[in-house]
């Protein structure tokens, strides 16, 4: 199953949201593995981001990342730069509307 979502960060801010990113904590790429998310990318064009990850079972893939800890830690530590909404940011995804294998 492939997982895609959007996020708006703040203006201004986007080395910070990038610089944070690339210290991700190694408990929460754990959580990420553990709840079934392999193949997972995280790109930004200016304020707009856009992520990208796959799994095996989408509802289960996503109630465990969003009853875990570690996520409401990192959700917390990402509320200033990240204008999407907290509960936003994990939910039901983009459509798929193309697909060329």
């Amino acid at each position: 199953m492939r997982y895609a979502f959007h996020l708006t960060i703040r203006h201004g801010i986007e080395d910070e949201y990038d610089r944070r990113h690339a210290n991700v904590w190694d408990d929460m790429r754990k959580m990420l593995s553990d709840a079934g998310i392999s193949n997972y990318s995280i790109f930004r064009d200016g304020i707009h981001v856009f992520g990208y990850w796959e799994c095996n079972d989408l509802r289960r893939t996503l109630e465990a990342v969003n009853s875990s800890d570690v996520n409401a830690r990192w959700q917390e530590y990402m509320n200033d730069v990240i204008i999407t909404l907290p509960s936003e940011r994990t939910s039901v995804g983009m459509k798929e509307v193309f697909r060329l294998d």
